[in-house]
């Protein structure tokens, strides 16, 4: 280690080893399966992400974390990947679940490294059993409110059917946005489906004219509720800068544009559960798409530092 040049990964932490002066510590959990992903009919993939993810994550640069880090006002704790090996998609979700669970009750923010976008529902299904009202965005190019598959399976463009028709959900009332979908990715029914529920979707072109203020819109909708979970599925970025997804969108968000999303979540208090999802190092260009979702993760870091401060 160059202490004049820390990375991230030479600075995580053991969940043992937390002080007393920590306010944040945020628990990284991997989920390396792509079985939604192949139900919904997406290229496969997406099991090597977490690690892809990590490798590019972890030899980041740590200028803008570092002083909170260094004193242990934030921490950061790999946890590890949930095991998958031999499992159905059914039992992986409950393994997630339940560890997502054990972090939230800890007080840990937790990161969640998909894998398919249907592993954003074992963390709904944490939050539902925590019993705190929450919010959710979900920044993605589709809406991912289809139905179950083959009598009640669940997929990776389901999560957010579970989340609406859930007996136990305490999503509160009109917290959930869908930000950044695109046209010719959703379909009409399941905009109008997100409508009947009482809930809102900003579609990119409505969000390009807006502005900053979009992200203000969904944010402030989210976060009204006692908790928020912010999803960032990387189909939503162009794939000039994300080629390396399950269903890439030629069109779609710049960096920076989210960017600045994801420091503003981070900076919120309620923040209790990010996610980076459907990233497919099998079809990755340079490892380009890992290291934008690292990227992503750090800027999630440096929006709590910002407020830590």
């Amino acid at each position: 280690m160059n202490h004049d040049d820390q990375r991230l990964g030479d600075l995580l932490t053991a969940a043992s080893a937390l002080r007393e002066q920590t306010v944040c510590a945020v628990a990284l959990i991997g989920v390396p399966q792509h079985i939604g992903v192949e139900r919904n009919g997406g290229r496969a993939g997406a099991a090597s992400a977490p690690q892809a993810i990590r490798n590019a994550l972890f030899r980041m640069a740590t200028s803008a974390i570092i002083d909170v880090m260094q004193d242990h006002r934030l921490v950061v704790i790999d946890m590890g990947d949930v095991d998958t090996v031999g499992k159905t998609l059914e039992q992986i979700h409950d393994v997630q679940c339940s560890l997502v669970h054990a972090c939230m009750q800890s007080g840990m923010l937790t990161v969640v490294l998909g894998g398919g976008h249907d592993v954003a529902w074992p963390t709904v299904n944490a939050l539902n059993t925590i019993g705190e009202r929450y919010g959710v965005v979900n920044i993605d190019a589709h809406a991912d409110v289809r139905p179950l598959k083959d009598g009640g399976l669940a997929h990776s463009g389901s999560p957010f059917r579970q989340m609406l028709e859930s007996p136990a959900s305490k999503l509160d009332d009109g917290a959930f946005v869908e930000f950044g979908l695109q046209a010719h990715a959703v379909s009409a029914s399941h905009l109008q489906y997100i409508a009947d529920k009482g809930m809102h979707f900003m579609m990119l072109d409505d969000i390009r004219a807006q502005g900053h203020g979009a992200w203000t819109s969904a944010h402030s909708i989210a976060s009204k509720s006692d908790s928020l979970y912010v999803s960032l599925d990387m189909d939503a970025f162009a794939s000039a800068y994300a080629p390396g997804v399950s269903a890439p969108s030629a069109d779609g968000f710049m960096p920076h544009e989210i960017a600045s999303c994801i420091r503003i979540a981070g900076a919120d208090p309620s923040l209790k559960a990010f996610d980076v999802v459907e990233v497919n190092p099998e079809f990755d260009v340079d490892n380009r798409t890992s290291k934008l979702a690292a990227s992503m993760i750090m800027h999630l870091l440096s929006g709590i530092a910002q407020r830590l401060r």
